[in-house]
Formats: C-alpha cells, structure tokens, sequence
C-alpha cells in the first residue's frame, strides 16, 4: 500500500494545463481544501478536478449542496466537461443534497449521516462541494473532529477526498480543523486586473506534491472551454 502513496490520479487533459500547475496529478491520500467565498471559484475548481479524474479512468462520488442532477449535467455541458457516459456508466456517482439541507427539518445528525452513507466512499475520488452548507447547523469541534478523523481514514485506504467550503459558513475553530486536517489547501478569490475581474487560486499548502507546482493560478471561466489559464503577474 506504501507504494500507491508515491502515484499520482491524474488529472490531464489536453485543453489545459492545470495538471502542470498542480504538480502533475493529485497524489492517492490526499485531502484537499478548496476554501474561498461565494462565486469566487471553488465549484469551477472541483468541476474541473471531477471530470480530469473522470477523464483519466478515476471514479468519483461528486456530492453538491447547489445543482440538481439536471442542473450539474448542464453546468458541465456548457464547459464541454461531458459526463453523460460516467453519470449512465456508474463511474461518476452524482448526489445532490440541497433538497435535504434546505428543509427547515433539518436533522442536526448531518455528520453522523455523512460518515455512515457507504455509497458516497466506493469511489477513488470523494468531493463535498460545499460542506460548508452540508454541516452548518452541526458544526461543534467536536463532531468535525470526529468527521476528520473519518475522512482521513477514508484517504488511507487509497483514496482522494476533496471538501468546499465557505469560510463565512462556519467559525473559526472548525475552519482550523479543516485547514489543518488537509494535505492541499487551495483558496479561490476574484481580483481586478487591469480593468477586468480575473479568478484566482492560491496553493497555500500542498504537503505531498510529487513535483513542482504554481502557487498562484490566475484563471477565466469559458464556455465550451472549461478552466482557461492565463498568463498573469499577480502582486
């Protein structure tokens, strides 16, 4: 098992070169952090991982706190990120979970569900986009600890887990866990740049990267496109 701790899940596609900038792959065990407010990124971001891996013979539980099933498959359309086969094959398992968090009964055991679902760990690649809003209303230190330790045994067994957050969702204290807990954080932001507004996401940490990585990604979002990354200067 040591051995698969030094392979990379490759991300590569030909329209880009996010693989490059992120170390060429994400290493197995790995737990990311996409952190970053809203609209600034980090949905695009686990899209973009999502189908890479999807692309390179990975399989991937995406849950999402925002699209329906419809929705997810016409967001990932319009980026010519087709998932129509995974999602039919069963190699890309979609969960949307909006309607739950929504509800005003909303369960306070959301994390005991969260670590008891099996289905959601059967894939090489877990994403929470966002777990934020997933666990807003049952965020005590004490259960995220709890749920921390449980993803770090999910990422030993050989596995990618990868969590969104918002960081106006919860307090500081469970946002530390979460930081500290992951192996990569990246945090998104929008910046003006010469009269435009450009995304941006910055590796702060990236404790197993296999090879050399950017800290900074300045990026735009086309259709049909997907991630474009752009040669910037960033101060």
């Amino acid at each position: 098992m040591s051995g698969d701790f030094m392979k990379l899940a490759k991300i590569e596609l030909s329209r880009d070169d996010v693989h490059k900038r992120l170390g060429g792959g994400i290493p197995y065990g790995s737990i990311i952090l996409i952190e970053g407010e809203e609209s600034t990124g980090k949905s695009i971001i686990a899209q973009r991982l999502a189908y890479g891996f999807l692309q390179n013979a990975h399989s991937v539980t995406y849950v999402s706190t925002q699209l329906t099933t419809l929705e997810f498959v016409k967001q990932m359309m319009s980026l010519k990120y087709n998932i129509n086969k995974k999602l039919l094959s069963g190699v890309l398992l979609y969960i949307p979970v909006y309607p739950l968090i929504s509800d005003n009964l909303q369960k306070e055991d959301f994390i005991k569900k969260l670590m008891e679902t099996r289905i959601f760990y059967e894939k090489d690649i877990i994403i929470y986009d966002t777990i934020s809003s997933l666990i807003i209303n049952d965020a005590s230190d004490v259960k995220v600890n709890d749920l921390i330790a449980f993803f770090k045994r999910i990422a030993a067994m050989n596995k990618i887990v990868i969590y969104t957050i918002n960081p106006k969702e919860l307090p500081e204290s469970v946002l530390t866990l979460f930081r500290t807990a992951a192996t990569m954080v990246l945090k998104t932001e929008i910046y003006t740049f010469g009269g435009s507004v450009k995304n941006l996401v910055r590796i702060e940490k990236y404790n197993l990267a296999r090879g050399p990585y950017q800290k900074t990604m300045v990026f735009r979002v086309e259709p049909n496109l997907g991630i474009a990354v752009e040669i910037s200067s960033v101060a």
